[in-house]
């Protein structure tokens, strides 16, 4: 299964942190830094959530399963605001 941005949204790096609008909703997200690396990764394609965990844990010092489950948390929250969609 991989995950990619939806159409629905524009991001952009504001004093250091990854804000997200969401421009159906007219919502704004701000994303940490973990989060913003995981965004980042996304916004260069589709990728897997083993893909994301490579590029977390390549910055971050964090074991397999937790970053798959924190991940995993991440990326449904962004699945229910129509920020990243499932696709194959």
């Amino acid at each position: 299964m991989k995950y990619q941005l939806t159409s629905d949204q524009i991001s952009s790096k504001v004093a250091g942190e990854t804000v997200i609008l969401n421009h159906t909703k007219g919502a704004y997200y701000g994303m940490d830094e973990v989060g913003a690396l995981v965004w980042d990764t996304l916004e260069k394609g589709p990728q897997t959530i083993e893909d994301l965990c490579e590029a977390v844990s390549g910055e971050y010092e964090v074991d397999l399963e937790t970053c798959k489950g924190d991940i995993d948390g991440l990326l449904q929250d962004l699945i229910s605001e129509k920020l990243v969609e499932v696709i194959g």
